[in-house]
């Protein structure tokens, strides 16, 4: 049996990368999953300057340093809605040399589908390239202005309330064409909502009602998912079940320590193990 490993939120803290790196040397797990918010925050035209530098930089020499450990480990990932998206590009420079970039596509590791999505529900934070409206029904976003990148600039950016479009239902919905749904492991930014994955400091559900809405028609294996650091400490678990899908966020809690998961990839629901809780 294989395994693996996934984390997310890093926020390009430069001593999570090194652990990470350490598990890989040390454990050589059959793929690496880094779910989104690769970058250290940084706003305005500086902040996607700097981000730039950090994926073209820190992060190629990351995962150039990974495969010199582990040259068996595929590194998979994706940005989150703190990473600005015109540095995508970035990821697709390297996509298939150093990593595979899984935003709105789907990979195969030994024979099994991997499929990602960086989108995430409106939230209250001014990065705004990678938010949605969640299904289109009736919403009300803590924050509707903020600002996107194109280029090299950035700019003011309002959600219409008007019109509630592109949705993250629909972007789900494509992938589910690419992909045999129900037979494929999804790590997606946003946690489902309603879950023991989603609540905040305020014990508020914030993840999407789309992601939810897809896990319960087509309940594939395994959801891998970050975006709400706290969760797991607001909740005490980093997992939850709908239906026979296994949901899973293991959360990033502002110290030194990674966290992450441990999971073999045919057998989800008996294999996690997370390195902070027992």
């Amino acid at each position: 049996m294989s395994h693996w490993f996934f984390t997310s939120d890093l926020h390009g803290q430069g001593s999570l990368y090194e652990q990470l790196l350490a598990i890989g040397a040390a454990h050589r797990p059959r793929a690496i999953m880094i779910g989104g918010d690769l970058c250290p925050h940084a706003g305005g035209e500086e902040g996607l300057r700097r981000q730039r530098v950090f994926l073209q930089g820190f992060l190629v020499e990351f995962a150039r340093r990974l495969h010199e450990a582990t040259p068996g480990t595929e590194l998979l990932l994706l940005m989150g809605n703190d990473d600005w998206g015109a540095n995508h590009d970035c990821l697709e420079q390297q996509d298939g040399v150093l990593w595979q970039s899984l935003h709105q596509r789907t990979a195969t590791v030994d024979g099994l589908a991997v499929a990602g999505l960086s989108w995430v529900p409106i939230t209250p934070f001014g990065l705004k390239d990678w938010e949605r409206w969640d299904d289109g029904a009736d919403e009300s976003p803590p924050r509707l202005e903020g600002w996107v990148s194109r280029g090299e600039r950035v700019e003011p950016h309002r959600f219409d309330p008007a019109h509630r479009a592109p949705t993250i239902a629909e972007a789900l919905g494509e992938l589910a064409c690419a992909t045999r749904a129900g037979e494929t492991v999804f790590m997606l930014h946003s946690p489902p909502r309603q879950t023991r994955c989603d609540l905040t400091a305020a014990r508020v559900h914030v993840g999407s009602r789309a992601i939810r809405s897809f896990i319960e028609r087509h309940q594939p294996p395994l959801v891998l998912s970050g975006h709400i650091h706290e969760s797991p400490r607001v909740s005490s678990t980093y997992r939850d079940e709908i239906g026979r899908t296994v949901v899973v966020n293991p959360g990033q809690f502002g110290t030194s320590r990674l966290c992450g998961v441990w999971f073999e990839p045919e057998r989800p629901a008996q294999t996690l193990r997370h390195t902070v809780y027992g």
